[in-house]
């Protein structure tokens, strides 16, 4: 008997170890749970988190690992390049021109110079002959003349560009690696600028960058649940960014409910299966949003 009361007690006597991740994540809802709000601003960028009273179970999902790693000059060069040009306006998301007359000219010329094609094409005579072939090609027409505008001065990379447009459209392109993380940070310019503390484009480095994502899944007890209700599945994703003297830390920035699968024809009738930290499910709710943290764990 004493024997198999070891055995059973041992799991809570000798827990299993926690990696990096999984303690942060673990003190992240603890912090939740305990309504600690400095302890949960400091360990992640999330600024509406779920309400939760408790925390079962967490496991890190080393199956959605990435990294990425490569030289920051070249997207020190392409910032240098779009701060010279553009000024970033963070109550759209999108940047403007620093002589935004210079654009206006350029849009005005381009609209002149259609209207003196059209003119010279005989498109306007076209609209008017009252003839089926020439209303028609003279639509065709006027449709390709909006096209080239908006493909040209009109396209909003070159009047309104958000940050991932200047960065699919960079001459020369950046290399690979720089472009995964330039794309990564364009998901969410405003949560990187948090997690960096400074926004991303006043980086001025030239040495080797480190990008970690990893996923950590949880099951945690909603604050609203009703007694007896089953436990909700959290997937919390969690990044760390290295650059010479910087290290954010890992930090939890999206936080995500994930929903039971739905039953299907064939599966009327049968009971839904119970959620774990390792089950895949596609229904979820995601909460991602930025918060100004400072360097943790």
């Amino acid at each position: 008997m004493v024997v198999v009361g070891v055995i059973v007690a041992w799991p809570r006597v000798n827990p299993r170890r926690l990696d990096p991740v999984e303690r942060v994540a673990e003190a992240y809802l603890q912090a939740l749970v305990h309504n600690d709000a400095e302890s949960a601003r400091r360990l992640g960028t999330v600024e509406e988190p779920p309400g939760i009273s408790s925390v079962r179970t967490i496991k890190h999902d080393r199956s959605r690992e990435r990294r990425l790693r490569g030289s920051f000059a070249p997207l020190g060069e392409f910032h240098n390049r779009i701060n010279a040009e553009f000024v970033y306006d963070s109550s759209i998301g999108r940047f403007t021109p620093k002589n935004p007359l210079g654009a206006a000219a350029e849009t005005l010329d381009a609209l002149h110079k259609a209207k003196e094609d059209a003119e010279k094409s005989g498109l306007y005579e076209k609209m008017q002959s009252g003839k089926p072939d020439d209303i028609f090609d003279a639509a065709e027409e006027y449709g390709k003349v909006f096209t080239k505008l908006a493909e040209g001065v009109l396209a909003p990379k070159k009047i309104l560009p958000t940050y991932q447009m200047l960065v699919d459209s960079a001459k020369p392109p950046l290399p690979e690696d720089a472009k995964a993380l330039a794309l990564e940070v364009a998901k969410d310019p405003k949560g990187f600028d948090g997690l960096l503390k400074r926004p991303f484009l006043t980086l001025k480095a030239d040495g080797p960058f480190i990008y970690d994502q990893a996923v950590v899944n949880a099951l945690v007890a909603d604050r609203l649940a009703s007694l007896g209700d089953p436990p909700t599945r959290l997937r919390l994703e969690l990044v760390r960014f290295q650059l010479e003297g910087i290290d954010t830390g890992w930090k939890v920035v999206s936080t995500r409910r994930v929903l039971p699968k739905p039953k299907d024809e064939a599966g009327k009738g049968q009971p839904a299966p119970s959620a774990s930290p390792g089950s895949e499910t596609p229904a979820d709710q995601t909460t991602r949003s930025p918060g100004d943290v400072s360097s943790g764990p």
